[in-house]
């Protein structure tokens, strides 16, 4: 149904205000799913920890072997599940999401926020190492995209309406109202406007307000005595963010590394994610009251609170860092916010007592470094500096460190930005599957596939042709270019410029076989025509072969410069749609 404002007030701002309305449902029902959320990942402990780790009585010296089945049985439930029901709700979440807003108007299929519940509630409970921010971003996505569904909306308004339902789960999970707002304009939403931004804080508002009348008021960290009075000190914190944004930049990649040694294993699916947790298990099981297993926040206590030697805060962000990427990058379900304030946390603290050793008449308060880990490491692995510099304080409860959050953020996202080429750890995933979403940028392209555009009516030649034959094709159909076909199979492309390098007097001797690149530069269907047309720049080529991702012998259509003016007339004309 489409809701029908009263007609006194113009057009644009009545559509505005329903607008709101809506975003008001999301902050409610974003608010509920948290507290939903995270009823059950308490219930899930209780059922792992409390009624079947007792029936599990296998002990080895100080290692209790139980601890480490416990996320092994965990990822041998969420597998299958993932696989056979809703592929998308593996892995952190967040990506699908920014995917569905970049390519699909915001639509999510409605079984994804229930199949979110179960297998990230499954994963965390068991004593998987992940965090609550990418479930319950994809859980406030889902409810923000049913709604566009039940009321009709345009393309962009429900667009907006999934970033409300994301924003609000965020707040309420969290309780911090603007960093939800913030997550969900900075990580998510790119096109950000005063009249945009309304509904997002409006939601994000409530949906922290909901969960809070529920959850309690209490800030998610205590960070009680870590101030910040020397402005000489900020000459640290600079260095300190130019360091983490090396550290952040290492995670990134250390995530990834894992996500692709699981790709290539050659195990099924459905039980890549025991595997994953095993590892987590085993060093959770190592540290078993240090907050390797499950979201962590009570290991991120103890670091604030200066309860850990040097040693120990380094070993435990090593252990995070590879519990968290084995666990999320098997294919479990679960978010990486948390496991990055972690991660931040600890090397922050340790880096903070190198501080006090080496500058100890400016550095009173060593674990304030800890609190700019926690934003300084986010910040550059997922670049959003905004969202950190405001979130940590409200998660906090502490908003004297605001000049120093500022100063380490900052520059850690300048160092991974560059580093990592305008990448996140959130869009690399994406990326790779020829989706580009860079952070800061509008690509209209983008939200264009090639299988919208690409020609499927492809003139193919044979590698036996001669390149005599080739030439009168070339001026029978003015292609500068072909694919060149060898039983049915894509074996190379030929163009134009490969011709005209072989003297007129030899092309009825030669053939097409001898000059082809035989490992020609291919597009998919299912990805952008953006990055189709920046592999075309870096590699100076016109047109390129489309194929099956699953089958890159066979060839489907081929998509030209031609195409891509296309493609920019498709997503202009959506524009003017939304």
């Amino acid at each position: 149904m489409r809701l029908k404002p009263s007609a006194s007030l113009p057009r644009r701002y009545r559509e505005w205000l329903l607008l709101d309305m809506l975003a008001a449902i999301a902050g409610v029902a974003g608010g509920l799913g948290a507290i939903v959320f995270r009823l059950m990942i308490g219930l899930n402990q209780w059922l792992f920890y409390q009624v079947l780790l007792p029936a599990i009585p296998l002990n080895s010296g100080p290692l209790h072997l139980g601890l480490v089945l416990l996320p092994v049985i965990g990822g041998l439930i969420v597998g299958p599940v993932v696989t056979a029901v809703a592929p998308e709700t593996k892995g952190h979440g967040v990506p699908e999401v920014m995917e569905a807003v970049a390519l699909r108007g915001g639509k999510i299929r409605k079984r994804v926020a229930f199949v979110k519940v179960l297998v990230s509630s499954v994963t965390i409970g068991s004593g998987g190492s992940a965090g609550r921010e990418g479930p319950i971003a994809q859980i406030g996505a889902s409810i923000g995209s049913l709604l566009g569904d039940l009321f009709k909306l345009t393309r962009e308004e429900r667009r907006l309406l999934v970033v409300c339902g994301l924003s609000a789960g965020i707040a309420g999970t969290f309780n911090a109202p603007l960093g939800g707002a913030l997550f969900g304009m900075e990580v998510l939403y790119r096109r950000v406007g005063v009249l945009n931004a309304v509904p997002v804080i409006f939601a994000s508002v409530i949906g922290a307000a909901v969960a809070s009348a529920y959850l309690g008021t209490a800030p998610a960290f205590e960070a009680s005595g870590l101030t910040f009075t020397n402005p000489a000190e900020l000459v640290l914190y600079l260095a300190f963010g130019l360091l983490f944004g090396l550290i952040s930049v290492a995670w990134v990649r250390l995530f990834y590394a894992v996500e692709d040694l699981f790709d290539r294993l050659s195990i099924p699916d459905q039980v890549k994610p025991a595997v994953g947790a095993s590892v987590a298990g085993l060093l959770g099981a190592l540290f078993p009251l240090y907050g390797i297993m499950g979201v962590g926040y009570e290991g991120i206590n103890r670091a604030l609170a200066g309860e850990l030697a040097l040693d120990m805060l380094v070993t435990l962000g090593v252990a995070k860092m590879v519990a968290t990427a084995f666990t999320v990058g098997s294919g479990g379900s679960g978010g990486i916010f948390a496991p990055s304030l972690y991660i931040g946390a600890m090397l922050g603290g340790a880096v903070g007592l190198v501080f006090r050793q080496m500058f100890p008449s400016l550095v009173q308060k060593p674990f304030t470094y800890s609190l700019a880990g926690m934003a300084a490491l986010f910040a550059g692995a997922a670049q959003a500096p905004l969202n950190v510099i405001v979130m940590i304080p409200e998660m906090s409860n502490d908003y004297s460190l605001i000049p120093p959050l500022m100063v380490s953020s900052i520059s850690s996202f300048i160092v991974a930005r560059l580093l990592l080429r305008g990448s996140s750890i959130y869009t690399l995933k994406l990326e790779r599957r020829g989706v580009q979403i860079r952070v800061g940028q509008e690509i209209v392209l983008e939200h264009v596939k090639v299988e919208e555009v690409m020609s499927r009516r492809v003139v193919t030649v044979s590698a036996n042709m001669t390149l005599a034959e080739l030439e009168e094709l070339m001026e029978e159909t003015c292609h500068h270019g072909f694919p060149v076909v060898e039983n049915g199979r894509l074996v190379g492309m030929v163009a134009f410029r490969d011709l005209a390098k072989v003297p007129p007097e030899l092309r009825g001797r030669l053939r097409v076989k001898d000059i082809i690149k035989r490992r020609p530069v291919v597009a998919y269907p299912d990805e952008s025509v953006e990055a189709a047309l920046e592999r075309m720049y870096e590699e100076g080529v016109g047109r390129l072969p489309v194929v099956d991702r699953r089958d890159e012998g066979r060839v489907v259509g081929i998509i030209t410069k031609s195409d891509i003016l296309r493609a920019y007339r498709v997503a202009l004309a959506r524009c003017s749609e939304d």
